[in-house]
């Protein structure tokens, strides 16, 4: 969901969102994701979820199968809106610093 030729960076697009809630329940959720460059990625659920939760993005009005693909993204609140989150997008872990598998 990063800007390309074929998508504008604003806008309004449907996605699905999965991860797990405040009770630790999956979800699977179908809403819209806003995105500018003022505000960035925002959204709202209708589940609760903990700022630094994680969780993924997947755009449901794709021209190519690569754009289909779920992103990890961490949430924050948005101010006092119950439900509304900014969404950042997460990078993977370098393997430096990390464990090894054992």
């Amino acid at each position: 969901m990063e800007p390309s030729g074929k998508w504008p960076v604003n806008g309004v697009y449907r996605v699905e969102v999965s991860g797990w809630d405040t009770d630790r329940n999956f979800f699977v959720e179908k809403t819209e994701l806003h995105w500018d460059e003022t505000h960035g990625k925002h959204t709202r659920l209708s589940h609760a979820l903990r700022k630094g939760s994680v969780v993924f993005v997947r755009l449901l009005q794709v021209v190519d199968v690569e754009q289909s693909r779920p992103i990890a993204y961490e949430v924050a609140p948005v101010g006092n809106r119950p439900n509304e989150f900014r969404l950042k997008q997460m990078s993977p872990r370098s393997s430096e610093g990390a464990s090894q598998p054992r």
